[in-house]
C-alpha cells in the first residue's frame, strides 16, 4: 500500500515539474511589454508599427490565445495552427507586417491585425484569453514619442510594474533595418542614458513630513523642460505643472484636500523620470 502511494505521489510530483519547465499559457507578470516602435519614419505605421515582449520566466510560454488591444476597439487574438513559444527569457516582435521589405527591415515573429498605435497617446494591453490582464502600457504626455525611434524600456526596469512609468524608457539610439532606430527582437541598450541623466538632476521636498504646504526643488545640469506630478500608493494623481527652460526650479505648492499618507513627486524631463518620496501627516 505504502508503495502505491509513492508511486502515486511521484507522478503528481512529476506531472507537476512537466508543467514547471514546460510550455505554458502566461500569468500575469510572465509577459513584459519592452519596446514599441509607434511612428516609423521609414516605412508607413500602416506597415512598420510593432511591439516587443519578453519572456520573464525559467520556462517556455505558449502564446496562442492571447488578446491585444488597447482601452477602444482595436482587439486582436494571437491565433495559429501551430503552437506559438515564446521561450524562456526570449524576446518577440508583434508586427501589423510580416514583409521585411516593407515593415522597415524588422524580423517579425507574429503579424497581427485590428490593432494600431495612435503617435501620441495609446494603450498597449497584453491579456489572457479570459481577460485577465498580463501587461500593459499606457503611453502619451511626458513619453519620449518621436518619429523613426521605438521607445525601449531600460534593461533594470523591465517588469510588470515598472514598465508603467515614462521615466524608464528612452529612446533608441541605434539604427535597424532601413534606418529607423530600435533593437527589435533582442535586450534594449539604454540603461547607461538613464544613469547619466539622474546623476545630472537633484531634487528636494521640504518640509517632509508636510502639513500640506511644501516647497520643491530641482537642479538641472543645464536648462530644462517638463512636467512636475504627484502620485500616489492609491495610483490618485492630484498636481500636474509644466516648467520651461530652468536650470534651477523653485515651486512652493499648496495643494488642497491632499489625501494623508506616502506621495511621489515625480519631476518628468525629456521622457526619463526623478522621483522623491513625500509624506503628508495632518
Amino acid at each position: 500500500m505504502k508503495n502505491k502511494y509513492f508511486i502515486l505521489l511521484t507522478a503528481i510530483l512529476a506531472g507537476y515539474w512537466i508543467s514547471l519547465i514546460g510550455q505554458t499559457t502566461p500569468r500575469q507578470g510572465e509577459l513584459v511589454i519592452t519596446e514599441i516602435m509607434v511612428n516609423p519614419d521609414a516605412v508607413s505605421d500602416a506597415n512598420g508599427e510593432w511591439i516587443e515582449i519578453w519572456n520573464a520566466t525559467d520556462h517556455d510560454l505558449q502564446l496562442n490565445g492571447l488578446i491585444i488591444k488597447d482601452a477602444g476597439s482595436n482587439h486582436h487574438v494571437l491565433t495559429s495552427t501551430e503552437k506559438l513559444i515564446l521561450p524562456s527569457k526570449g524576446y518577440w516582435v508583434l508586427a501589423k507586417s510580416g514583409e521585411t521589405i516593407t515593415n522597415g527591415g524588422i524580423e517579425t515573429n507574429y503579424v497581427y491585425q485590428n490593432f494600431t498605435l495612435s503617435n501620441t497617446s495609446d494603450q498597449v494591453i497584453l491579456t489572457a484569453s479570459d481577460e485577465t490582464l498580463i501587461d500593459q502600457v499606457s503611453y502619451g504626455s511626458g513619453w519620449p514619442i518621436v518619429s523613426g525611434a521605438s521607445m525601449e524600456l531600460v534593461p533594470e526596469y523591465q517588469s510588470f510594474i515598472s514598465n508603467d512609468q515614462p521615466g524608464h524608457w528612452l529612446l533608441a539610439k541605434i539604427p535597424f533595418g532601413s534606418g529607423d532606430m530600435g533593437s527589435p527582437g533582442k535586450a534594449n541598450p539604454v540603461s547607461s542614458g538613464l544613469k547619466e541623466w539622474e546623476q545630472g538632476i537633484r531634487v528636494d521636498v521640504f518640509p517632509n513630513p508636510s502639513q500640506g504646504r511644501f516647497i520643491l526643488e530641482a537642479t538641472f545640469s543645464k536648462p530644462q523642460s517638463g512636467e512636475i506630478r504627484m502620485i500616489n500608493l492609491l495610483g490618485q494623481d492630484y498636481i500636474y505643472k509644466t516648467f520651461a527652460d530652468q536650470e534651477i526650479l523653485r515651486e512652493v505648492i499648496e495643494p488642497e484636500n491632499l489625501t494623508p499618507g506616502v506621495w511621489f513627486i515625480e519631476v518628468i524631463s525629456g521622457g526619463r523620470t526623478k522621483v522623491t518620496r513625500l509624506i503628508i501627516d495632518r
